[in-house]
């Protein structure tokens, strides 16, 4: 591949940094360094692929518009604004003025229009999935600037898959035969950096985009990121301490004292809460179908303990029962929780009164409960196996269960057959994460939309409902926030009478960061953005706030 050159434009860049100190703004200057758990890089950067996707998702290809959920908005990229028409038939796309592509080439409507319609012709290349299941009826571009996606039915949520759908230059990909396997050695991109600098085995470094439409802005202050190349977790937390690397998304065990302590004014961590961890139960069959069972099951857990004894204290304990966590904070509803939130309290006695009001008694004197009709308790509860800290939440959880007289397994399994019983819903009881996405609304989707049964992991419970599947319709075919608010209100209460999983905790956001070289860093006192590497957009916002030191 032909390697360009990290700050052509000399002058110009120098005129720019002059500008930044005059207007306050950072410098522009110095490297961010990543790991990426990989084998060995390639020259390999087809965002259709996704072969190297880190290295080029977010800063390389850049997103229309990025839905910053921590803080409820929509940052503006590529895109000015968009619409829907009145009866949500279509949706219209306003693009910026004065787009370019890394090699200077106008970016405009067609290249959107392209970009999203190549699903169309394959639905292996729509990275919006909208293509697959139906949505999508037709994309033109109807001037410079705007872009008319037409519909086959109603929907009112389109915005919510876009941000992970690459604009690519039709320049380039209108004569390529096989999107798919095609390499793109030579990558020409819209983000802040695009410029392929160096290609090793262990390293890639790529660099500020010449033509980049922020440029005015200062924007991006740093000059490149370096991808540096490790086997595993356990190669990273000794290069994390030893200062090699700027940003970390990885587990780092007991972090206060192997990272922090050693350096705390550089080295920090923040981790806000992401996906909800379940117990799913298997409702369609005994003892799991009987809604005081699973009532008792849920106040037989200490969260608190749980997070800190199993998973080192990172995880935010679930206090409610309603299906979304902390990270959906912002569309709680209070009256329903605070309705509910005795079923995540830690209360064995209430437990226990439960389970003997609905007749389990320990028939044989094992010190065991049997089910009301004399049958023996004795269930697994599915966990991956070499995944620690949840094989520890699970041991846990058989523990407090035990103390309420429940007998239960944990049982670590293989992938394979974890994928397969949550799917074909033969599991009895099994640990598994919720949908997050850009509004909560997904998560119930996946709940309990009937047409998710058999291909979610998250719908085999046996609560999966027609009348729900209805609402979940009806929140995607409007925009009237009253009415969406009314959805899920509905939705939260169903979930808690019905308790189909029980909550644990929200999983943390891995975020490691080393002020060392690289200053700018999202954190619990200046929450900007959820600092997630592995997505298009916020990977992109945290990026555009870093600054060399």
């Amino acid at each position: 591949m032909t390697f360009r050159t990290p700050m052509t434009a000399v002058a110009v860049v120098a005129l720019l940094a002059s500008q930044a100190h005059a207007e306050g703004m950072h410098a522009q200057g110095g490297t961010l360094t990543v790991p990426i758990i990989t084998t060995t890089f390639v020259e390999d950067f087809n965002p259709f692929s996704g072969a190297q996707i880190e290295l080029i998702r977010g800063t390389m290809f850049e997103p229309l518009f990025v839905h910053n959920v921590l803080r409820g908005e929509i940052n503006w990229r590529l895109a000015e604004s968009f619409e829907y028409s009145a009866d949500f038939m279509s949706f219209t796309i306003h693009l910026k003025d004065g787009l370019t592509w890394s090699d200077g080439e106008a970016l405009d409507a067609d290249d959107v229009a392209f970009s999203l319609g190549v699903g169309g012709e394959n639905v292996a290349l729509d990275k919006s999935g909208k293509w697959a299941d139906g949505l999508i009826k037709s994309v033109t571009a109807t001037d410079s600037r705007t872009v008319v996606v037409e519909f086959n039915r109603a929907d009112a949520t389109f915005d919510w898959y876009l941000e992970d759908a690459y604009i690519v230059p039709e320049h380039i990909w209108a004569g390529v035969e096989d999107k798919l396997t095609f390499k793109n050695a030579n990558p020409v991109g819209s983000g802040p950096i695009t410029e392929v600098t160096a290609v090793r085995d262990n390293q890639v470094e790529i660099c500020r985009n010449p033509n980049y439409y922020k440029a005015d802005e200062g924007l991006p202050y740093l000059d490149c990121i370096k991808y540096r190349q490790y086997s595993d977790n356990s190669q990273i937390q000794p290069a994390l301490m030893a200062d090699e690397i700027d940003w970390g998304s990885n587990f780092i065990a007991d972090i206060d004292k192997t990272y922090v302590a050693g350096n705390p004014e550089t080295h920090g961590y923040w981790y806000p809460a992401n996906d909800l961890i379940n117990i799913y139960l298997n409702t369609r069959q005994a003892p799991f179908s009987d809604i005081a069972f699973r009532q008792a099951f849920s106040m037989a857990l200490d969260r608190d303990t749980i997070v800190d004894l199993a998973a080192y204290g990172y995880p935010t304990p679930e206090r409610h029962v309603t299906g979304i966590g902390e990270f959906f904070k912002a569309s709680f509803n209070d009256e329903v929780n605070a309705k509910y939130d005795y079923l995540a309290e830690y209360n064995t006695d209430a437990a226990n009164k439960l389970l003997d009001d609905a007749g389990y008694a320990d028939v044989d004197g094992d010190g065991f409960r049997e089910n009301p009709d004399g049958s023996a308790i004795d269930f697994g509860i599915h966990v991956v196996n070499g995944w620690t800290d949840w094989v520890q939440t699970v041991q846990m959880t058989t523990e407090y269960l035990a103390e309420i007289g429940i007998k239960a397994r944990t049982e670590a399994v293989d992938w394979a057959v974890y994928d397969g019983a949550l799917k074909e819903g033969t599991y009895e009881a099994s640990i598994n994460w919720s949908v997050t996405g850009s509004d909560p609304i997904a998560a119930y989707r996946d709940y309990f939309h009937p047409a998710r049964e058999g291909q979610s992991w998250h719908t085999n419970h046996g609560k999966a409902s027609a009348e729900m599947g209805a609402l979940i319709d009806e929140y995607g075919q409007t925009d009237n926030a009253e009415r969406r608010q009314e959805i899920l209100a509905t939705l939260m209460e169903y979930t808690a009478e019905e308790l189909p999983f029980v909550p644990v905790f929200s999983n943390p956001t891995w975020y490691q960061y080393n002020s060392t070289r690289v200053e700018g860093w999202p954190t619990a006192e200046n929450p900007t953005v959820q600092p997630v590497f592995y997505a298009t957009g916020r990977k992109l916002l945290v990026f555009e706030g870093l600054y060399a030191k």
